[in-house]
């Protein structure tokens, strides 16, 4: 069909679609062009370390994952926004409200605009993560745990930073709580990134969080992380030589997992201890190389905190009860990190540190006169007044 064949109204529409998409891909060009540069690598690095396995082959379970898991964290966000506001502040007849703002704000056009180069590309990243991830002891072998152990006692004043915390969190049920929590570090990850991929809010802050999570999965992810290749508490009896230190901890987690059990219809559940189950699933990757998205081993820097780091970042900008949870978030994911046996207590100073860097240097560059005229030019170059594609939103 011409274009002369099209009603004016429908070519109007086409053509502000098209106008609209194109600055949402002008906006996010920083996060485009970094994927691009990224999904190259891991053909690089399959080619310079021999890996049998091609890049990006389990690229469709990618995003069927994303997608799912995605939907389910924010889900859960918006479940627990609705209850907020219609079990606690009682807001009167809420469910007309908040099936109008679904229909006017979340779901607007703008929203699903600017997010649709963020969403479509982040599984590209996530793989091209987990398949250099996984290639880590190829390139450079485990070798840094003993020395990472030492320094740990080192700085906490001659005591592993296990037997510190374990006096007060050592207990099945805390333990238990603990390792739950620390799951669901994956989903509130998920649901931040949608999150901010669709915030019309201050978009000089989205920007920031979104460039600063990709730089950090990348440059501390997989750079430093090859840099200090090392496998955890968890596996330090397999990497390494002479006694091992994280025996009593190994120990006591597997006994608290076995002594897991809820009553239901006279008989004794047990529940499942997703730590130790990843960590089986993790060594077994490794021992058969499978480069696979979400496989592979590195402790140093710790991943998790990092972008927690990041993630509490964003929400100490927000104040009150969003920066008290971003906090409560940092401290529980810092804390199963060590009690849980994924990390030494440096991986996490050496990945807070790294993301703070990665901030600081992100909100530099979006500061710059001439960044913020190219990305936000509808609004002489700024965008932290919340104005979003010709409309304000929260």
């Amino acid at each position: 069909m011409s274009l002369s064949a099209v009603s004016p109204p429908v070519l109007n529409t086409r053509v502000s679609l098209w106008r609209d998409l194109l600055g949402s891909v002008r906006e996010n060009s920083p996060l485009v062009l970094f994927s691009v540069l990224y999904g190259i690598l891991p053909f690089i690095v399959a080619r310079a370390v021999a890996i049998p396995s091609a890049p990006y082959g389990g690229i469709v379970t990618g995003y069927v994952g994303f997608v799912a898991f995605a939907a389910m964290a924010v889900f859960a966000v918006f479940a627990i926004w609705y209850l907020y506001h219609a079990r606690i502040r009682k807001v009167p007849n809420f469910q007309a409200v908040a099936w109008h703002r679904i229909r006017s704000d979340f779901l607007s056009r703008d929203r699903l605009l600017l997010a649709l180069p963020v969403l479509a590309l982040w599984p590209v990243t996530a793989s091209a993560f987990s398949f250099i991830k996984s290639a880590i002891p190829m390139i450079q072998p485990f070798y840094l745990d003993e020395a990472l152990q030492r320094w740990d006692r080192l700085i906490h004043f001659g005591v592993d930073p296990w037997r510190i915390l374990q006096p007060i969190v050592g207990y099945t049920w805390i333990t238990y709580a603990i390792n739950f929590g620390y799951t669901t570090w994956f989903f509130v990850m998920q649901a931040m990134l949608v999150l901010q991929a669709a915030a019309t809010g201050d978009r000089k802050r989205r920007m920031q969080f979104l460039l600063s999570m990709a730089l950090a999965w990348s440059l501390i992810g997989n750079l430093a992380a090859v840099l200090m290749s090392s496998a955890g508490p968890c596996y330090y009896a397999l990497v390494s030589d002479g006694p091992n230190p994280f025996a009593p901890l190994m120990a006591y987690l597997e006994g608290a997992a076995a002594n897991l059990s809820v009553g239901a219809f006279g008989y004794e559940l047990g529940l499942p201890f997703t730590a130790l189950m990843l960590q089986d699933l993790l060594w077994q990757s490794y021992a058969t190389s499978d480069t696979s998205i979400a496989m592979g081993i590195s402790a140093a820097p710790s991943m998790h905190i990092a972008s927690s780091w990041i993630i509490a970042r964003l929400l100490w900008s927000k104040g009150g009860k969003a920066a008290v949870g971003g906090s409560l978030f940092l401290l529980m994911i810092f804390i199963g990190s060590i009690h849980l046996g994924w990390h030494y207590a440096i991986d996490g100073y050496l990945a807070v540190a790294g993301a703070w860097l990665l901030w600081r240097l992100t909100g530099w560059l979006l500061d710059r006169p001439a960044v913020e005229r190219y990305l936000w030019p509808a609004d002489g170059g700024s965008r932290s007044s919340g104005q979003a594609l010709g409309q304000t939103r929260i």
